[in-house]
């Protein structure tokens, strides 16, 4: 585990166990900057026109090279907070976005993050979204990508504790060759409410998109999945699918979803689907029947629920550091340890 002291008027430590080596962070505090501006190596740093959010400019190949956004709240902020932050990949250009936010007291917090993203020609971008803040918080997220030519985003989302949670991913794939591979999960136990607004627009011809979004909703939690695949009249060679799928683990659990096409194309691959379901019972009999303790039958029904989505995370320190906390968050840890708003990641 690493630790970071990086703003003397925050008296604590923040602890930050993502996998470090060859990962570059970058630190906002209330939505500021906290490094130098800079440009090196091809990557641009610069603060947004108001002085909040990360404007983001990549040349050149970082694929290997991840970037670890780290966004706090501070304990002098309770007051509701906004910022935007403008990414764009030059034509070409590779990299590797890791996004963690937090909190550091339980206030009613509000945040609301606004990204705009830009990908030039050929360019990839790999964009990992943890959301982890603590159960009185209020977030937000919104993004916006536009894909040029052969351009290609893979993002995934990972709502992994939070009181109130939505999520707004629009995606445009302008120009042909674009690809798009969203992907999402969110756990939610107590009170906690999450929602997700997908929606990938394909304005071109000869596009793809892929779209896989599980759910895990335990005691009262409520969550929401609208998704939208739109195909416009001339993007002929369209091939799109989406998919959400979710285990309700209680009745008062509560999930609504909405997975629809939108298509004026004709020479098109497009499908929808959604799943609402409990765990297996005779699966849960069967590991049972050969000693496995029921509370641990339970346990890796849901990992292997979830399982599919964590494989889309590329990077493999990344990968098996999320298993870990997904694991723990699923064995009820992060909500014992009522005094903390880390959640051990």
């Amino acid at each position: 585990m690493k630790e970071y002291t990086y703003m003397p008027e925050v008296k604590r430590v923040f602890q930050c166990t993502v996998p470090g080596g060859n990962i570059r962070q970058v630190f906002l505090i209330d939505g500021i900057l906290q490094e130098k501006e800079s440009e090196q190596n091809g990557v641009s740093l610069t603060s947004g026109p108001d002085g909040k959010g990360l404007q983001l400019r990549i040349s050149g190949d970082h694929s290997e090279n991840p970037i670890q956004i780290i966004s706090v709240r501070s304990e002098d902020l309770p007051r509701p907070l906004e910022f935007y932050n403008t990414w764009e990949l030059e034509p070409g250009a590779k990299a590797q976005i890791v996004v963690c936010d937090h909190t550091l007291r339980e206030y009613l917090y509000q945040t609301v993050r606004f990204s705009n993203i830009t990908l030039g020609e050929g360019a990839v971008l790999d964009l990992l979204f943890m959301q982890n803040e603590h159960g009185r918080s209020r977030y937000r997220l919104e993004v916006d990508a536009q894909l040029k030519k052969e351009a290609r985003l893979d993002c995934h989302i990972l709502s992994l504790y939070g009181g109130t949670i939505q999520n707004k991913v629009t995606v445009h794939l302008q120009e042909s060759g674009a690809v798009c591979n969203l992907d999402g999960l969110y756990l939610a136990d107590g009170e906690q409410n999450v929602t997700y607004d997908i929606e990938v627009r394909h304005n071109s011809g000869e596009c793809n998109s892929n779209q896989l979004f599980k759910g895990i909703l335990d005691e009262q939690a409520k969550a929401r999945f609208d998704g939208i695949i739109y195909v416009a009249p001339h993007a002929q060679k369209t091939e799109a699918f989406q998919a959400n799928h979710n285990l309700l683990l209680t009745r008062d659990a509560k999930i609504t979803t909405l997975p629809q096409l939108e298509i004026y194309a004709d020479d098109v691959k497009c499908s929808h689907g959604a799943t609402i379901g409990s765990l297996d019972p005779l699966g849960l009999f069967y590991m049972r029947t050969r000693g496995i303790p029921l509370s641990e039958a339970k346990m890796l029904q849901q990992m292997a629920f979830v399982q599919d989505v964590l494989e889309h995370v590329r990077n493999g320190a990344i990968r098996s550091r999320l298993e870990k906390i997904v694991e723990s968050r699923l064995r009820g840890e992060f909500t014992k340890c009522t005094h903390c708003t880390m959640h051990c990641c």
